[in-house]
């Protein structure tokens, strides 16, 4: 035995196993905050080493940090090894918080800095303009918004092209004959059409190899769970990519990076590269000016900011303009009302311009509830405080991560007269004008507001409207959910498929016979269960098909199916659905 013994502690001596552990224990050891510093926000017991992980040991829930807030109020605080988190909620304490020049950095997180350390071969996770802080991330901004206000974004110079992909869109949904097709892809094509002419100066027809080539390299599935421990053991974005187990999410992200890699490269290589005024042009000229300087715009940087706008802006959109089309379907009488108006201020057969949107209330409001409802953003990217502050009255230490909470805003009774349905009124005063909400901001708020949200804006209203112009939605049936990834989904291509018959079971031998039980006790009689409530809009359990219909509108009609929606916590989710034009 003692032999044995002996073995199994020279065994686990030499296990690799235990030199990892060792060594995270040691640097988890060296790391640790130490506990709840003085006047830190209240919250859960942090613990020296790991925090907070008795409690939460799979990473917080979207339960835990509501507790937190209904518990502690507004800043509240949990830790994980050796971060400490503050939970920010409500309005006005988010604006306060944000808005100040200390909260505006990110911590190193997935996947975002495994993607810079890999580009970069260690060098840096600050790269791109999501997960990038400091010089780099301003400089980057203001070049970003400059260059969208010189193409027109924020103007109506910009909406043509735009238009140009719905008119496609719309032929396309026309032509399918009663055929299913992907509405979520559907939305993707148009949306990356407008992101790559922005981006690269050019699009691709429905059905071009380019553009099948593009939805297939950012359609793939991936998943972060942003604020799982695991990314926050102390450097691990640094060495994921030596990690077998976690690397294998990066793979996806460096086929993202060679692709964009080589269509810059056939961007610069193209003829009419000097006159090309897309972001990729400007960037590399610029590259170009600064060439013996110390300069932040580099190739790295151009291609993490690439995929930062097409991972970010195609998503969101995609995902709200999906989600968009299902409400109206579920809600015929506000699809109704938004079409009235549109007909009524507008004319039939008049295209929707972004400067009419003033002039269309409802149609205004129903856009917005659409973001209300669907709540993108439950919980924003973290932010990381650069130095000691005092924030809402508390001191938070340098280091310390923030996560607004943008959850509760979108349904706070308080704000909101129908909170808990899909109501345009929400935005609406008594005399049917547009009202302003402080609690609703699907963009965010402070330093780190959307900087796609001019385009993103403009998007919504004319692929809306222009639908709405030309369809009307019912629902008719329901069919089982498919398969869906939490950050890129792939849709299925209709209805789940029947499920094989089983084989049947051998037949046993009888067994013997069992001695007699005496007779239990008559039970109680059970009251009868109350019936369980439906679940909301946003969180159907199965799918769902709706067909347009021509009805009293005029308008023609094409059969829609919808699958469940499932959510990370930290990322847009795409609805998936299934669509056929019908004749």
């Amino acid at each position: 035995m003692a032999g044995l013994l002996v073995e199994l502690v020279e065994w686990l001596a030499s296990s690799w196993v235990v030199t990892i552990f060792l060594a995270l224990t040691i640097l988890l050891i060296y790391h640790a905050p130490g506990g709840r510093p003085k006047n830190f926000p209240p919250g859960v017991l942090i613990l020296p080493v790991i925090g907070s992980l008795h409690l939460i040991p799979m990473g917080p829930t979207r339960e835990f940090l509501q507790g937190l807030k209904k518990k502690y109020g507004n800043m509240a605080s949990f830790g994980m090894f050796n971060a400490r988190f503050v939970v920010v909620s409500g309005a006005s304490t988010l604006k306060e918080v944000l808005t100040q020049k200390v909260t505006a950095a990110r911590p190193e997180m997935m996947p975002t800095a495994g993607r810079n350390y890999m580009t970069t071969n260690g060098r840096t996770a600050n790269l791109g303009l999501i997960g990038a802080w400091g010089d780099q991330f301003q400089e980057q901004r203001r070049f970003l918004l400059h260059h969208l206000r010189d193409l027109g974004f924020g103007k109506t110079s910009y909406e043509p092209i735009m238009l140009q992909e719905i008119a496609e869109m719309l032929d396309y949904i026309s032509k399918q004959g009663g055929q299913p097709i992907t509405m979520k892809r559907l939305f993707s094509r148009s949306v990356i059409n407008v992101l790559w002419g922005m981006m690269m100066g050019k699009r691709y027809p429905y059905g071009h190899a380019k553009l099948n080539k593009i939805l297939e390299t950012f359609l793939q599935p991936a998943e972060y769970h942003i604020l799982s421990p695991v990314w926050f053991l102390p450097d691990i974005c640094r060495y994921v990519r030596y990690i077998p187990i976690l690397r294998r999410d990066l793979l996806v992200v460096k086929k993202i990076l060679d692709y964009m890699e080589d269509e810059v490269k056939e961007c610069i290589a193209s003829d009419d590269f000097d006159t090309n005024m897309s972001v990729v042009a400007t960037f590399v000229r610029e590259i170009k000016k600064r060439k013996n300087t110390d300069s932040i715009y580099t190739m790295e940087q151009l291609t993490a900011l690439l995929w930062d706008m097409f991972v970010a802006g195609m998503e969101t959109t995609s995902s709200t303009l999906s989600m968009g089309v299902k409400l109206l379907a579920e809600n015929p009488d506000v699809a109704k009302k938004m079409q009235n108006e549109l007909d009524t201020v507008l004319g039939k057969g008049t295209k929707p311009s972004f400067s009419d949107i003033e002039r269309l209330p409802y149609t205004q409001a129903t856009i917005y509830e659409i973001q209300r409802v669907f709540n993108l953003a439950r919980f924003s990217l973290p932010h990381y405080v650069t130095e000691d502050s005092v924030l809402c009255g508390y001191n938070i230490p340098k280091g310390t991560i923030l996560l607004p909470n943008y959850d509760n805003l979108m349904t706070d009774p308080t704000q909101w007269e129908y909170p808990n349905t899909f109501d345009p009124r929400n935005f609406l005063d008594e005399s049917g004008k547009m009202k302003k909400i402080e609690s609703f901001l699907p963009f965010g708020v402070g330093k780190r507001l959307c900087t796609g949200e001019a385009l993103a804006r403009r998007e919504l209203f004319l692929f809306i409207t222009c639908l709405a112009q030309r369809f009307t939605t019912k629902i008719v049936e329901e069919t089982d959910p498919g398969i869906i990834n939490p950050v890129f989904g792939t849709a299925p291509d209709g209805p789940s498929k029947p499920r094989k018959p089983s084989k049947p079971s051998r037949t046993r031998k009888p067994s013997k016979p069992s001695k007699p039980r005496k007779p239990c006790k008559p039970s109680k009689p059970r009251k009868p269960s109350k019936p369980k409530k439906p679940k909301s809009a946003h969180f159907c359990r199965g799918d769902k098909s709706h067909y347009y219909d021509q009805g009293q509108t005029g308008r023609p009609r094409f059969l829609y199916k919808t699958t469940s929606l499932r959510r990370n916590m930290f990322q847009s989710i795409n609805v998936l659905h299934t669509i056929a034009a019908v004749n």
